[in-house]
């Protein structure tokens, strides 16, 4: 008689832990996302903004619509996503001096470039403007002159320098350029020669100037820090003498520094943590804020918001109304002692009816350089 064989088979050791650590991972990143574990709203190792809840509706295309804008949503928020990220990036770049991006160049002397946004298309200038494009812009420019010059307001165009313009050393030679100049340097050429009477003002010999001094951008962001800034804000505020001969410039033995104010961005490139910039205390006014933001609310201190307002306590100072992009986040807080108002608006347009709303004395366009890849005026929706 054969006596039935044992089952002498057993689960391998950890088995039983394995399969509750892979019942977790598959569970965490919903669960989190239900508890609302994380609330971010931008990704900074993507530099993007992430998906929005979707919004309901009853409508059949809507309806038909929402499972894959929900699975949008989901992929840019379940849990611990952007930590995940994070950690690549860090491992990537901190292990082998790679980034994680497409749109973040790795520089030399581990120093990192934006290179979307028209960032890498500038620098390489492997298509200047033509001459088609000059002349919308040439069109945009002096018909918004126009327009304010009717209402007896001047207008300041304000070119911003990307950090690969003033930190061209760090760049990567394997990065090669088609030309030497970029596109703000044809479009200033441009108005040099056909309206010579119109004048842009390019913040990039000032901020070269001063670039010995002290480091004016952070290795690891795309804009310039409080330093920069401050240079690029003298240069504007001596151009506005030109119409407001008692305005001065603050220097910079006007401020102290304290480690409780931003020296830089909000976001850096990759998420990275850049021991230099979290070592830089930001700049404090001596003799302290003669302005307050009344709106919003709740100001944003990078000033990241598409509507800013401020006033001064000042009430003879004059009045503005400051069109800008990201760059002028840290203008804002240098710019605002001298205006008893300022409205800055965060686009490229001019808002026609909020300067009928304003009345300023004087409009100011900031606009960084690399947008000059990303943005074509529309010279037909200016009033004549």
């Amino acid at each position: 008689m054969t006596t039935p064989l044992r089952d002498t088979q057993t689960h391998p050791p950890g088995a039983f832990a394995i399969v509750v650590l892979f019942l977790v991972i598959i569970t965490v990143p919903g669960f989190g996302l239900a508890l609302g574990i994380s609330r971010a709203t931008i990704s900074e190792s993507e530099m993007r903004e992430l998906a929005a809840w979707p919004k309901w509706s009853w409508a059949p295309q809507d309806m038909a619509a929402w499972p894959d804008t929900f699975q949008k949503y989901f992929e840019d928020h379940f849990a611990l996503r952007n930590r995940l990220i994070d950690w690549r990036s860090s491992l990537l770049w901190n292990g082998l001096r790679t980034t994680s991006s497409d749109t973040v160049i790795a520089g030399e002397d581990n120093w990192l470039f934006y290179g979307d946004d028209g960032g890498i298309n500038d620098w390489t200038q492997a298509e200047p403007f033509t001459h088609e494009e000059l002349e919308v812009w040439r069109e945009a420019l002096v018909r918004r002159r126009a327009f304010l010059a009717n209402r007896g307001i001047p207008f300041l165009f304000v070119i911003a320098p990307d950090k690969q313009m003033i930190y061209p050393e760090y760049m990567p030679d394997s990065l090669r350029r088609m030309r030497d100049d970029f596109r703000a340097d044809q479009l200033i050429a441009h108005m040099q020669q056909t309206t010579p009477d119109f004048t842009i003002l390019d913040l990039r010999p000032a901020v070269v100037a001063a670039k010995p001094g002290e480091l004016l951008y952070h290795r690891y962001d795309t804009h310039w820090n409080d330093r920069g800034g401050l240079v690029g804000y003298q240069a504007i505020v001596r151009a506005l003498r030109q119409w407001f001969p008692t305005l001065q410039p603050l220097q910079r033995n006007d401020f102290d520094t304290s480690p409780s104010v931003p020296s830089g961005d909000k976001t850096t490139l990759l998420g990275l943590t850049d021991a230099g910039k979290v070592a830089m205390p930001g700049l404090v006014l001596r003799r302290g804020d003669g302005y307050r933001v009344v709106e919003p609310d709740r100001p944003d201190p990078y000033g990241e918001v598409g509507l800013l307002v401020t006033e001064h306590r000042d009430r003879s100072l004059p009045k503005a109304v400051v069109f800008r992009d990201s760059f002028a986040g840290r203008l804002i807080p240098f710019l605002s002692e001298h205006f008893s108002r300022a409205a800055y608006l965060w686009q490229n347009e001019f808002d026609f009816d909020e300067i009928e709303r304003e009345k300023p004395d004087i409009v100011i366009q900031e606009f960084v350089a690399r947008h000059f890849f990303t943005y074509l005026p529309y010279p037909g929706i200016i009033p004549n």
